[in-house]
């Protein structure tokens, strides 16, 4: 009977409200991509398609230096003048960070490539100081959003970047850019979002505090344990996200990646999503409950109570979904999507609540702890691949793959909990 009144708080609670705000914009903005993958799939190969996730696997693990994870805190301080010195400072690291792959690139773009026996990236890099420039300042402004209490600005970014990149990579498919349309539609979906964003939020950033050069040089030391530990650990959980594509393209075939790809985007990304949109409201929720010496354990509990009743069935529905019906939606050349995507199901359900509370190691500046075990998540997840590999079978290295994160899931989230109940044995 508890449990039921509490879900009737819950339900009339700012956490519901804001959540549902970004969850109903992340679920319009994944109708919208699902409904351009048929086409997509049909006007980009698996090859592309495994070259374009490639490079976007590069990036998604340069783009953490880009602000050196000083975005993070930004959620954090009990004042708007340390919040706005880390804003500041979130972005002045972006610009450098951007300006110094722009230089490497012409310099070294040639050794890049031969590094990474991928010619096929030849047409792609010049456009990663780009992507590292455009996602350094969203992540920066995403969690000043989060501050303000902002989540209409982050659901209208969610929308309009799923708008305009799906669109645009169809667009650029059917005009013949085969080579550069998934890059540029991304791209371009990536800046009108953040441009559009800027423009919503123009009242949360006259809320920023004048450029103090002395302020900013202080939160860079007080926050340190961002750059010096919370950077490294989430460097090796980007990376251990992006292995099986970084990994498996040197001995097998771009084609097999291609539709490995596919299924990663089909089941991972609105996992993401969904726990991002979570996470973001847990957050500032949470956060603010430890500043105010408040218990947070409860707020834990009910949160994976519901996914287990409302979110647990519909991946046990995909569980019996048949393997054809994903080559029937995609296309012939994608037949071994279905398999893939089937494997992920359980090691998925697991990054929903996994990731949904992953910043509790940031609240209580855990950042250490969090970066020796993202070490072990990596190493056990490289033996995983690197047996299919030595094997030279990659549905069994996809296969190990998810189920040695599966286990890593379930450990870090078993972690997070005794965090939550060590601090209120304190209070």
């Amino acid at each position: 009977m508890s449990f039921l009144i509490h879900i009737k708080r819950l339900y009339s609670s700012e956490f519901v409200k804001f959540s549902a705000v970004l969850l109903s914009s992340n679920a319009i903005a994944q109708i919208i991509a699902f409904a351009a993958y048929p086409i997509i799939t049909r006007l980009y190969g698996p090859e592309i398609f495994g070259v374009f996730t490639f490079f976007l696997s590069i990036v998604s693990i340069l783009t953490l230096f880009s602000t050196g994870r000083y975005e993070l805190a930004i959620v954090l301080p009990d004042s708007e003048r340390k919040a706005s010195a880390l804003f500041y400072l979130s972005i002045f690291l972006t610009v450098c960070v951007s300006l110094f792959f722009f230089i490497i690139l012409n310099i070294f773009g040639k050794n890049i490539l031969e590094l990474f026996h991928q010619e096929q990236l030849a047409s792609l890099l010049p456009y990663l100081p780009f992507y590292l420039l455009l996602w350094g300042v969203w992540q920066t402004l995403n969690y000043y959003f989060i501050r303000q209490k902002r989540f209409y600005n982050l659901s209208s970014y969610n929308i309009i970047q799923s708008i305009t990149g799906s669109g645009m990579k169809c667009f650029l498919g059917f005009k013949g850019f085969l080579s550069l349309g998934l890059v540029w539609g991304q791209l371009l979906g990536q800046f009108l979002a953040t441009s559009i964003s800027v423009i919503f939020g123009r009242s949360a950033l006259k809320n920023l505090k004048r450029l103090n050069k002395s302020e900013i040089s202080i939160v860079a030391k007080t926050y340190s344990n961002f750059p010096k530990f919370q950077l490294f650990n989430s460097l090796l959980n980007t990376l251990a996200g992006n292995l099986p594509v970084l990994l498996l393209s040197l001995y097998f075939e771009m084609g097999k990646i291609g539709q490995l790809s596919l299924a990663l985007a089909l089941g991972l990304t609105p996992v993401i999503l969904f726990s991002k949109s979570v996470q973001q409201v847990l957050f500032s929720k949470l956060s603010e409950k430890v500043q105010n010496k408040e218990k947070i354990l409860n707020d834990c509990f009910m949160f994976c109570k519901m996914c287990l009743l409302f979110i647990l069935p519909f991946f046990i529905i995909f569980m019996f979904v048949p393997d054809n019906f994903f080559t029937i939606l995609f296309g012939a050349k994608w037949i071994g999507v279905g398999f893939y995507f089937k494997c992920m199901l359980p090691w998925l359900f697991l990054v929903v609540l996994h990731a949904s509370l992953d910043f509790i190691p940031d609240i209580f500046f855990k950042q250490k702890t969090a970066m020796k075990i993202e070490i072990f998540y990596v190493t056990i997840r490289i033996i995983a691949l690197f047996l299919g590999i030595y094997l030279r079978n990659f549905d069994l290295a996809v296969v190990l793959f998810c189920g040695v994160s599966a286990l890593m899931m379930a450990v870090k989230l078993t972690w997070y909990f005794r965090i939550a109940k060590k601090y209120e044995y304190s209070l």
